[in-house]
């Protein structure tokens, strides 16, 4: 197996083009690549109907899937606020992929959303290590539908990628799948080898006072917890915290659902994290950013730079020390607000990357929504970095 990752900053998009080209072949020293991601920045958008087209049957590549987005990421590097085109490109004979396009239908009557289009297992053969890679339009799909029947339909393989990101209305953003622009739905490729992929998913988050059980809830509202109304619960926890945890609380509290309560003890990484989107005085319920049921175990959440750099860290420290072999080259699919706006300083993801693992070849994009797997599940996120490791 190999990987190359090649990029322009060059804002002339034929002569970007003709750059990144010139350079992919060159890597590949006459090797056609099997699999291709590409994403760019809507500087380029003039050419977004021919951009792939033009690059697959240039390098003859196999499938090549991708999107738009706001800023692109490669090798140490996040380029926020510049043109930018990265290409990312595997060759490897021993691999197997089936490429695959969701469109979702909205039932009015029944508000439910269905999604067609899903790969079959039994369509590929048995190889020991898979990964499932998704892109979705923002305003034509519906991750939170979708992860779950392509987790059970795939047997549990992990699905990443994010939701392409830069345009500021329907229509803007778009998707990229073996030459072809897609205007909605999402567009996804199972890959089945030789290699183990590994995640890291980085919440940025950390678990502040104590463990709850959701005892009512509708939906994204959560009631009761622990037979309460919640909002009870949340300032008599509140009250416990220190003045730092306070403070991060007042800036926003998000709320974390255990995603395997089977362990004894919860720590950070075992919750699936979500944003608290508002409460009501007269109830005492919060609203949050994903779907929840009675009998889930919850924790608030608190998430700042500090907290965020923190958990990155950790979770490559636990990937390191749970895999020795070397990685081969990795994907990256990072919230938009994340970055700069978060870290105030540039870079600090990739390069983070970078210094666990050395110069492997790197490619990803700023998504505003990212897929990531947790506790055998893969979920949407937000506020997240999900990064894919291939084993070399």
């Amino acid at each position: 197996m190999e990987i190359h990752v090649r990029h322009t900053n060059e804002a002339d998009t034929p002569r970007a083009v003709e750059n990144l080209l010139t350079e992919m072949t060159d890597a590949l020293q006459g090797k056609k690549p099997e699999l291709c991601f590409l994403f760019v920045t809507h500087h380029h958008e003039e050419h977004f109907s021919t951009l792939a087209g033009t690059i697959q049957t240039r390098l003859g590549a196999t499938d090549l899937l991708g999107c738009t987005t706001e800023a692109v990421i490669h090798d140490g590097s996040e380029n926020e606020g510049l043109p930018g085109i990265v290409l990312w490109a595997m060759a490897d004979t021993d691999a197997e992929f089936q490429t695959f396009h969701l469109q979702f239908e909205r039932d009015q009557d029944q508000e439910k959303i269905e999604c067609f289009g899903h790969p079959l297992i039994n369509s590929l053969n048995d190889r020991p290590f898979g990964a499932v890679f998704l892109f979705c339009e923002p305003y034509s799909s519906s991750p939170h539908v979708c992860l779950p029947q392509l987790t059970d339909g795939l047997n549990g393989t992990p699905i990443f990628g994010g939701v392409a990101s830069g345009g500021v209305g329907p229509g803007e953003s778009c998707l990229f799948l073996n030459g072809e622009k897609i205007d909605f739905g999402a567009v996804g490729v199972v890959y089945r080898g030789e290699h183990r992929v590994r995640p890291i998913v980085s919440q940025g988050c950390r678990p502040i006072g104590h463990t709850f059980v959701i005892t009512r809830a509708e939906r994204n509202i959560i009631y009761e917890l622990g037979g309460r109304p919640t909002m009870t619960q949340f300032r008599e926890m509140f009250e416990d915290l220190g003045e730092e945890d306070q403070e991060l609380v007042r800036q926003g509290p998000h709320l974390g659902v255990v995603t395997n309560e089977y362990k004894n003890e919860f720590q950070r990484g075992d919750f699936l994290v979500s944003n608290v989107l508002g409460s009501d005085p007269e109830t005492g319920a919060i609203a949050v950013s994903q779907p929840v049921r009675a009998g889930r175990t919850v924790q608030f959440h608190v998430r700042d730079s500090v907290t965020a750099d923190e958990d990155l860290l950790l979770m490559i420290e636990q990937d390191r020390k749970l895999y020795q072999e070397p990685v081969k080259g990795a994907l990256l699919f990072n919230c938009n607000g994340r970055g700069e706006r978060l870290f105030g300083t540039p870079h600090h993801d990739a390069a983070a990357l970078r210094e666990a693992y050395g110069e492997v070849p790197l490619a990803g994009f700023f998504a505003q929504g990212e897929i990531g797997p947790l506790g055998g599940r893969s979920y949407l996120h937000g506020f997240t970095t999900s990064i894919v490791l291939f084993e070399e």
